[in-house]
């Protein structure tokens, strides 16, 4: 094993890499280890009492002893309590730990390692938490014989790749959450997000955005680059764009700015322009010129769901309905005839709700209702 090509090694290494932004290779990576080894190969985590555990990829083990070693097994290792000491980079076999006839003895050993025709098993600490540790595991059959020097300082040189691997996957999965948190804020107010260069060319646009952009009214795609729907509201989309790019995180006049751009029906589009504050990073290190254009459909009707407006303002179902056909558009007259309720009751409930929220006006109801963020995400996570 310590003769290794080269070009096996990078190979390996590199698909660590390719792992940690496509956690789906990982799966490739162990299937690779387990043919080297002549056995199999498993990135597990348990937690931190050793109880539990989950088989994040593994090669050359049934699935069905995978689930039992996850719901069981895993805790009935005679090595469980050692394997919440070790070292991140410390590599254990049982062998070392326990002399042979113990080591067969074992329920482990009799259950779940023997009938898989598994018998020299060792394993390297890759990460640790405060409440979990991963695990590079890699184990073969007797007659393929005990792991040897070479093999294990293959296993460390893999080992502190995979650290370097995990650790950027983190990061990304992090980086991956905040986004996704932040168009699903955005989508659920009916708001999209495009960012662009200095010269208008998108470089992402969320699902909204690309609902406007598809739409071919207001705001268009020709080439990657945006245009509104007539020459002048193109020339100053254009330049808002520019500007905002090159102040880049400075938030002074020129910077950006609103900007409505007609549609063909007579309604108009709203957009935001403005600096991206932290930059874009090229390949190099260097910053590209950005900007982030926040746009919205200034006739948009949000449809809010009663059974969150009674949790939200503590309203009765009735109250609560009458207030997601305001917002809705619709006028008590039209209401009341919609849902065949006599319009004295209908005005009822409207005094009923200025009660509760302390508002005066109907036009109170509808600025009050829409103030609420999360009533329009709930509405829009719920397909409303």
């Amino acid at each position: 094993m310590s003769n290794i090509s080269e070009e096996r090694l990078l190979g390996l290494i590199r698909r660590i890499y390719d792992a940690a932004l496509e956690p789906q290779q990982w799966q490739e990576f162990v299937d690779d280890l387990a043919g080297l080894f002549s056995g199999t190969a498993a990135l597990t985590t348990q937690d931190s009492g050793a109880q539990a555990a989950t088989i994040s990829a593994a090669s050359g083990i049934d699935p069905a002893f995978a689930r039992s070693y996850e719901a069981y097994y895993c805790a009935r290792r005679p090595w469980a309590n050692h394997t919440g000491t070790t070292a991140v980079g410390q590599i254990f076999t049982p062998r070392s730990l326990f002399d042979r006839k113990a080591y067969e003895r074992t329920e482990y050993f009799n259950d779940w390692l023997k009938p898989q025709d598994i018998y020299h098993l060792s394993s390297c600490t890759v990460a640790r938490a405060d409440d979990s540790a991963t695990f590079l595991t890699l184990s073969r059959p007797y007659r393929a014989g005990e792991f040897a020097a070479g093999e294990f300082a293959l296993v460390r040189t893999l080992t502190a790749h995979l650290q370097q691997g995990l650790a950027l996957h983190q990061r990304l999965l992090a980086m991956t959450q905040e986004r996704d948190l932040l168009a699903l804020g955005l989508e659920g107010l009916g708001v999209g997000a495009i960012l662009v260069d200095g010269a208008g060319h998108v470089r992402f646009a969320n699902e909204i955005a690309e609902d406007f952009l598809r739409g071919g009214d207001g705001l268009v795609l020709r080439q990657r680059r945006l245009q509104a729907g007539t020459a002048a509201a193109t020339s100053a989309l254009l330049r808002m764009i520019n500007a905002a790019a090159r102040i880049g995180g400075a938030l002074d006049e020129g910077s950006g700015g609103v900007l409505a751009l007609p549609c063909d029906d007579g309604r108009s589009l709203h957009a935001l322009i403005c600096p991206l504050p932290a930059g874009k990073i090229d390949q190099w290190g260097g910053r590209i010129a950005s900007a982030l254009i926040f746009i919205s459909d200034a006739a948009r009707n949000v449809a809010l769901r009663p059974a969150d407006l009674m949790r939200l303002y503590g309203l009765t179902r009735a109250e609560a309905k009458l207030m997601s056909a305001l917002v809705g558009g619709q006028s008590l007259d039209d209401y009341a005839d919609a849902t065949g309720t006599g319009r004295a009751t209908v005005k009822t409930h409207l005094q009923q709700i200025f009660q509760k929220m302390d508002w005066h006006r109907q036009s109170d109801v509808v600025r009050g209702a829409l103030a609420s963020g999360i009533a329009q995400i709930a509405a829009f996570r719920n397909g409303s």
